[in-house]
């Protein structure tokens, strides 16, 4: 037991480096949502229902099934073929479909993909 040699250091001590950050700086928190939970949260789930709602039934599906929308858990193209009964190849053409088809909507409302993503 006397050879164990134990370190403590406090979470507030800055960790050295490049970096002057304390180590509480790099530690994660478990209380802070996710983009998956914001998604879940006001507005913005109203607007991907709305615009999901534009698309056909199996371009919608496909959406859903691929990003995990609407409760469902985010699959590969593979996934979502054996689900639905298509060949992956079909799935990424309905998906690319569908991705256009949602650009295009969201740049007649004056909005972009990549605009929902930033923060």
């Amino acid at each position: 037991m006397l050879g164990l040699n134990e370190r403590v250091s406090s979470v507030d001590y800055p960790m050295g480096g490049e970096s002057d950050k304390p180590l509480i700086d790099t530690l994660a928190d478990d209380e802070v949502q996710g983009p998956e939970a914001c998604l879940v949260d006001g507005d913005v789930k109203e607007h991907v229902d709305l615009w999901l709602d534009e698309l056909s039934e199996k371009q919608r599906e496909v959406v859903v099934r691929r990003f995990g929308l609407r409760g469902h858990e985010s699959a590969t193209l593979e996934e979502v073929g054996a689900e639905i009964g298509l060949t992956r190849e079909r799935v990424r053409q309905i998906q690319v479909e569908a991705l256009k088809k949602l650009r295009r909507s969201l740049e007649k409302q004056g909005l972009s993909l990549e605009a929902l993503f930033e923060t």
